[in-house]
Formats: structure tokens, sequence, C-alpha cells
């Protein structure tokens, strides 16, 4: 759970979004490992190859493909790490970080399979009633909404750990 603390940590949602990443692929790494990695000596020096990163298989995008076409993963897990790919390729073109309550975050959240969007959700509903930005009520409720973007995607991040972190069904 040492990754907990970093994503809490993250002061960006850049810097967020990079550390997801990261675990996300050590953890395919590792189910790889779990799933093609094999002791007998010309079965392992096709497979090495194929998943070395130089091989076919490097990519991160790629192996999410094999995992789900085996059945390793499932379709959730796959759309939710393409979002995070996605949404981190998207950001890194972008010349400022946007925050965890900026809409587009929002709407990333939103769109996350491993993310329980009802309290965000009541969270906007009240927002969207009062409109003044300069109160005091608006700026603590922009910072609720931060904290339970982040929470949530959190949240996410580790759900999808948890369905990386299996036994081999092969």
């Amino acid at each position: 759970m040492d990754y907990i603390d970093k994503l809490s940590e993250e002061a960006t949602l850049r810097g967020f979004l990079a550390t997801a990443n990261q675990l996300f692929t050590n953890a395919v790494e590792q189910l790889i490992e779990r799933v093609f990695r094999k002791t007998d000596f010309a079965l392992k020096s096709v497979v090495d190859s194929l998943f070395e990163h130089q091989g076919p298989l490097a990519d991160l995008s790629v192996r999410l493909k094999v995992l789900l076409g085996l059945g390793v993963i499932s379709p959730k897990v796959f759309e939710d790490i393409s979002l995070f790919l996605e949404v981190k390729s998207h950001l890194s073109e972008e010349e400022e970080d946007f925050p965890f309550s900026h809409p587009a975050v929002v709407q990333f959240a939103k769109d996350l399979n491993h993310v329980d969007f009802l309290p965000i959700n009541e969270l906007l509903n009240v927002k969207a009633t009062k409109g003044n930005k300069d109160s005091m009520l608006f700026q603590m409720q922009q910072m609720r909404l931060e904290k339970i973007v982040r929470s949530s995607l959190i949240l996410a991040v580790t759900e999808i750990d948890e369905q990386l972190n299996v036994e081999s069904p092969l």
C-alpha cells in the first residue's frame, strides 16, 4: 500500500497520473511474469524475446490487449487503464496542470468504471446551486471536490491494482 501514500502526496494531477501509470506498468509486468514466463528453456527464450524492451509486446497498451484477449483481465480494467494512459498522454501536451476539481478531471473520474461517482455527483449538484465563485462557501466546496475526486481516483487505482494482482488463470 506504499503507492497509496505516493498517490496522496502528489501535488499535481500530472504527477498523480505518472505515479498511477507506473504502478499499472509494474503490476502488468508482474502479471505477465505469472502468465507467460515458463521454466522450459525453449519456451522461455521465445516468450522473453517478445516481452523485452525491444520486443513487439513491450508496450503497456499492447500487453493490456494481450491480457484482455486471453481473458486474464476484465474489459473494465482494460478500459480504465487505457483511460489513465490516454489522459496522461493528453496532459503531457498541455502547458498547464489541471486541478482535481477541473471539469475535465471530474469527467475523467466519471468515465472510470472503478469510481463510485455518487459522492462527486452529489457535491456537483450542491455546487451548481451556489454560483458566486468569490464566496467562501464556493471555495470550500472546490476544496472538498478536489479531495473527493483525488480520493475516488486513489480508490480506483487501488481496485485496478488488486485485479491485476491475481494468479495466472492459464
